[in-house]
């Protein structure tokens, strides 16, 4: 057996060093959509698995930004698949306290001590937190109590375009797994556990409206404003192509046919529904979120069921003419904006794609290019697996009794491990805290505040969820 306690005092004995660690992983940008430090940490990354005795360690080449391989055999009779994004949101345009390279440690209330950088929470610092911990027990132990395999991507917030020309490159080792495991900082800022059991899918796609193509207004190039009195324009024709899609307050989407989809909640959905009724707070939300209201003011059990189950329209930007500041007297000739639909069981991204240009085409805007730029389908497995448990059993040698969501509000590629072609069953789970993720001031916490653990207590959560499932029966 496993010696635990001497785990637990290596972590605790090799906190500095661990979060200097984080700090170095977070100090190398992986900008996806910029290609900014890709390659970069994709190659520190690699370091990384070497260093913790992965007898496999492979640079994967896509399409787009590399994938990492890396197995580490253990000969142990349990295999676990890991997936990582290495990848980052963009920080431009945007006003943080310290740079988001710097990976600076600061006080931030309540906390009294957070890594603050892009990617602390998104995910980079959980996922180093996590390599500390396998560290921690393969310097005590000699080896891991399961093998592993390490299945690491560069494009996740890109929309993951090439992950399934990876996985299918791989697909006959990654079939001789038994489950997926995600680790990650995974309380919110009370100290309570969100643990979701499936991820929506996501389609990602651009639509714009020319003067070329639509044939009318300025052609080539923005003309001065005084022409709009003779002059058609192309941004007040996409203003009224892009009300169309959704009713006036825009939640309710008007695209024929495109709710007809729509799983109901299964059984066991529902009760899980009936158990997050007792323990929901929005009011978490509210405070991390820096929301007021929720749309029709919704509250408990009919604000669950609408997180959980609604399928999305949200833009993301627009951008056409002149988005500097001050004045410039233009009537732009092109505009565009970017879209995501959230789709939950049973959609797919070809359906949607396919109504939402029969609707524009339906009201003549078949000039309105749609651009699909990423997307996949939803995925969702049962809390009953052994992976689950494990992860459930970690959270209750804590004290902490989670809330298990049949499925989040978020999309991860979750579909090429759980659907065709591995169909393995998937958890993830850990303790920790960050915030901010896609915002300016992403933090993690290294110090806890007596309810939200900090970075050692965080390391020994993944270390008790490895040796819960290798022990668990078969």
């Amino acid at each position: 057996m496993a010696n635990l306690v001497k785990i637990y005092e290596y972590l605790e004995e090799h906190k500095l060093e661990h979060v200097a660690k984080v700090q170095e992983f977070l100090r190398q940008p992986s900008i996806s959509t910029e290609n900014k430090g890709i390659r970069e940490c994709a190659q520190l990354l690699k370091e990384y698995y070497r260093k913790i005795g992965c007898q496999e360690v492979e640079l994967v080449e896509t399409g787009g930004h590399p994938c990492i391989w890396a197995y580490y055999h253990a000969e142990a009779p349990k295999t676990l698949i890991n997936y990582c994004m290495y990848d980052v949101q963009p920080v431009a345009g945007e006003t943080w306290t310290h740079p988001p390279f710097e990976a600076k440690l600061v006080e931030k209330p309540p906390f009294k001590l957070v890594v603050m950088a892009r990617g602390a929470y998104n995910s980079k610092g959980g996922y180093r937190m996590w390599l500390n911990a396998l560290e921690a027990i393969l310097a005590v132990e000699g080896k891991l109590p399961v093998n592993l395999m390490f299945t690491a991507e560069g494009e996740e917030e890109l929309g993951s375009p090439h992950l399934a020309q990876f996985i299918h490159q791989y697909k006959e080792r990654l079939r001789r797994a038994d489950a997926v495991l995600n680790t990650g900082p995974s309380q919110q800022i009370d100290g309570s556990i969100r643990m979701a059991m499936g991820a929506k899918g996501i389609a990602e796609f651009e639509l714009e409206c020319s003067g070329h193509l639509w044939g009318r207004g300025p052609q080539e190039f923005d003309v001065h404003s005084s022409m709009k009195a003779i002059t058609d324009s192309p941004i007040w024709r996409f203003i009224h192509a892009l009300a169309s899609l959704t009713s006036l307050d825009g939640n309710t989407i008007r695209i024929e046919g495109f709710y007809d989809r729509v799983r109901p909640p299964t059984e066991e959905d529902l009760e899980l529904i009936g158990q997050l009724e007792k323990t929901f707070d929005p009011e978490v939300w509210r405070r991390t979120f820096k929301i007021d209201r929720w749309v029709d003011d919704l509250q408990g059990r009919e604000l669950l069921m609408k997180f959980i189950y609604s399928p999305t329209l949200n833009i993301q930007g627009i951008y056409g003419g002149h988005i500097g500041a001050g004045s410039k007297t233009v009537l732009p000739h092109k505009v565009a904006c970017t879209l995501d639909i959230r789709l939950v069981p049973d959609m797919t991204v070809d359906e949607v794609m396919v109504k939402l240009r029969a609707h524009l085409d339906k009201l003549g805007y078949t000039d309105i290019l749609i651009r699909p730029l990423a997307g996949y389908p939803p995925a969702k497995v049962s809390h009953k697996t052994d992976i689950a448990q494990a992860v459930i059993q970690m959270y209750r040698k804590n004290g902490i009794e989670p809330q298990i969501w049949p499925i989040s509000g978020g999309s991860w590629p979750m579909y090429l491990y759980c659907k065709d072609p591995l169909q393995l069953p998937y958890c993830s789970g850990g303790l920790g805290h960050g915030g901010n993720a896609h915002s300016p001031d992403e933090y993690l916490v290294i110090e806890g505040d007596g309810k939200v653990a900090g970075i050692v207590e965080a390391e020994k959560s993944y270390v008790d969820i490895l040796y819960n499932y290798a022990h668990s029966e078969p």
